[in-house]
């Protein structure tokens, strides 16, 4: 059997936590290399995953070894020379989110990975998570009629709550918390309405003293289907919560990792009956939610490994291409210039 020989560049968390150990439970995947600056963290990793080659410069890396694939796990600045530099040396890229710092360097990369017939794929895990697929689901079914207004919330305590010391990058970046916590939610908007946003109006706040960067936003957008809706991203929360609030002409949702509701406008009384004590139910069994909350999001960080190196092995598209990485980062894009130039931006 043949197997993918993979690399990671970077081993950081995302990498040490998540995609080493799915990748090694793999039978047909070998994780051969691994760049990795930091030495102690990168013999801790290596050793406890058998993995044989390590470099301190993932240059070396892709020159020195004959790699199928790689999965680039660096903070986000450092994405778009690493992805740039294996589709140089012609070997495929996952790139975890988001695919870079804007979208035209996103654009410089896709149509390197077409020109080169070399699969690019970026890490949105969140659309995979079961209740955002079910939402997309049901909006594609037709359920809930046009959609006329979808409502993205994605709110935390924020990196500084806590944060390693590697990911002080945050409190550097001015729109870190859109090209961050604002770039999984857009993924899970586009990918449950499917159709492109068009134009947005935000603005943004700082809470932090000493610190010149947005730590909350707040968007409006509109969508080429006419559906508009809002975007927002923020840290210092008391509670995380990632959610998406849909409302169409056939009925309303709500969703987020726990639970989803689904109100028809062609309910009965027994329909509304049922959906209420269902909804109790989630209600009661919420709390002791966060255990399986965690399995499902190792579930679709599983999902979209498989789907990746099943098409480094055997030919096809990954869950998440390139090009669906550069529509999230048109519209981080469009937030961003929106907020500095106090006016609506178009997209396209």
């Amino acid at each position: 059997m043949r197997k993918a020989k993979i690399g990671i560049v970077g081993l950081g968390a995302i990498a040490k936590n998540t995609h080493v150990p799915i990748l090694s439970s793999f039978g047909d995947v070998c994780v051969e290399a691994a760049a990795e600056v930091d030495t102690k963290r990168a013999e801790v990793v290596t050793k406890k995953w058998n993995i044989r080659s390590l470099y301190e410069n993932y240059e070396d890396l892709y020159r020195d070894t004959t790699l199928d694939a790689v999965f680039v796990c660096l903070p986000n600045f450092l994405h778009y020379d690493a992805v740039k530099g294996a589709l140089d040396h012609g070997i495929h890229v996952f790139c975890e989110k988001p695919m870079t710092s804007s979208a035209k360097q996103a654009r410089e990369l896709v149509d390197i990975a077409r020109k080169k017939q070399l699969l690019l794929a970026v890490g949105y895990h969140m659309p995979l998570e079961p209740n955002f697929e079910e939402t997309s689901k049901t909006i594609r079914s037709g359920r809930l009629g046009a959609v006329l207004q979808l409502n993205g919330t994605f709110v935390s305590a924020g990196p500084y709550a806590g944060w390693i010391p590697s990911g002080d990058w945050l409190l550097h970046d001015k729109y870190a918390v859109v090209y961050d916590q604002g770039s999984h939610l857009t993924s899970l908007i586009i990918s449950a309405l499917d159709t492109r946003i068009i134009e947005v109006a935000a603005k943004g706040i700082s809470t932090m003293h000493g610190f010149d960067i947005f730590d909350n936003i707040a968007g409006i957008f509109k969508t080429e289907s006419g559906a508009l809706g809002t975007l927002n991203v923020g840290w210092k929360s008391a509670y995380r919560q990632v959610s998406l609030e849909v409302h169409g002409t056939g009925g309303s949702l709500l969703a987020d990792p726990s639970e989803i509701q689904i109100r028809y406008r062609s309910y009965g009384s027994l329909e509304r009956l049922a959906d209420h004590l269902t909804f109790a139910r989630k209600i009661l069994t919420s709390q002791a939610s966060k255990l399986y909350s965690d399995k499902r999001r190792a579930d679709s960080y599983t999902r979209e490994d498989r789907a990746f190196v099943d098409a480094v092995l055997h030919g096809g598209s990954p869950l998440v291409p390139g090009e669906q990485g550069l529509r999230v980062l048109e519209v981080l894009d469009a937030v961003k210039e929106s907020i500095d130039k106090s006016r609506v931006t178009k997209i396209g």
